[in-house]
């Protein structure tokens, strides 16, 4: 189980998506924590699922046929981390940001 789970949705900002996750990547490496970076892409057009499956594999990437918006993005994140099923789950983080 994860220490931290870092949530990202975006929407058309492939360039900006990059930037970040290279911070949190470097921020992430330097902790003494065991993180876990997720991105929700809402249907961007811009090539921003296909930057994250390509140039950071570590990352958890939900590729959303639809815009969820900010909250149905998070949600969506939580649901696959498993915060949507009863009991523990031995993927759910201690700490989820939501960016």
């Amino acid at each position: 189980m994860p220490d931290l789970a870092i949530v990202i949705v975006s929407w058309n900002v492939r360039d900006l998506l990059a930037d970040c996750l290279r911070s949190v990547e470097a921020d992430l490496a330097r902790s003494q924590l065991d993180g876990e970076i997720w991105v929700v892409d809402n249907a961007s057009h811009d090539g921003s699922a296909a930057m994250v499956r390509q140039s950071f594999p570590a990352v958890r990437l939900i590729a959303s046929e639809q815009n969820l918006g900010f909250a149905g993005g998070n949600n969506a994140a939580l649901r696959a981390m498993g915060f949507d099923r009863s009991g523990d789950s031995p993927t759910k983080p201690e700490i989820v940001l939501l960016l």
